[in-house]
This record gives C-alpha cells, sequence and structure tokens, in this order.
C-alpha cells in the first residue's frame, strides 16, 4: 500500500529527514495495534503482565528476564 508520494525537483521536492519520520510515525500507528494503550484491553493486558500483544516482547521471556542494567 502506497502511503505517500514525494515528486518534485532535486532539493524541493524531495521529502527531508523530518518528513520522512512524520511518514513513518503515521504509517507505523496504522499498522500496530499495540500503538495507542489507550485502545481498550491494551492497558489492562500490560499490567496483568500479558505482553503477547505487544510488539517484540514476545523475544523475552518475562518481565524479569529483561536486564536493567549492564553485566560485569
Amino acid at each position: 500500500m502506497i502511503y505517500s508520494i514525494y515528486n518534485g525537483y532535486w532539493f524541493w521536492g524531495r521529502p527531508s529527514v523530518v518528513d520522512l519520520w512524520h511518514d513513518l510515525r503515521v504509517v507505523t500507528s496504522e499498522i500496530r495495534p499495540d500503538w495507542d494503550l489507550s485502545t481498550p484491553g491494551l492497558r489492562k493486558a500490560w499490567n496483568a503482565g500479558d505482553f503477547s500483544h505487544f510488539h517484540g516482547w514476545n523475544k523475552h521471556g518475562s518481565v524479569e528476564d529483561v536486564p536493567t542494567s549492564p553485566k560485569k
């Protein structure tokens, strides 16, 4: 799916890093169900320790397994 098209002459038509950043934010908010914690049930699931709804948390066993400080 195409969300944005940049069309123009060399410098004036090309997106800046800020333009790309804002566009990525919009696209990500549309495709990630965990983007907005005010979505019904998401905050409750997070507080209950159910991280299955959140991207990347399936890579960790539990919150206790995530290191909080670098190991020496």
